[in-house]
């Protein structure tokens, strides 16, 4: 019974961390993450606040169908409140 929850939990945490490094590596691409969710959004439809489970997205961008350069323009990455990463395209 206990190597089954230990099992239970360690996938649990496996799947934590490749949603995280695939919004991650999504985000970084200057795109919308997948798994992360929007909290606090604009009417631009992808820019704001973008929560997943112990990370966050801050995200700014040209998502309307007539900006020039469609996509995210610049990002902060959060892990656990901390500021991890920010970038922005150019």
């Amino acid at each position: 019974m206990k190597k089954k929850i230990v099992t239970i939990v360690l996938v649990f945490i496996l799947l934590w961390i490749i949603a995280m490094v695939v919004d991650c590596i999504k985000v970084e691409s200057f795109e919308k993450p997948i798994f992360s969710r929007p909290i606090l959004a604009t009417d631009d439809g992808g820019s704001g606040h973008y929560q997943g489970f112990g990370y966050s997205f801050d995200i700014k961008g040209n998502f309307m169908p007539e900006d020039k350069n469609p996509g995210i323009t610049e990002y902060t990455y959060y892990l656990f409140g901390f500021k991890v990463k920010s970038d922005v395209r150019e």
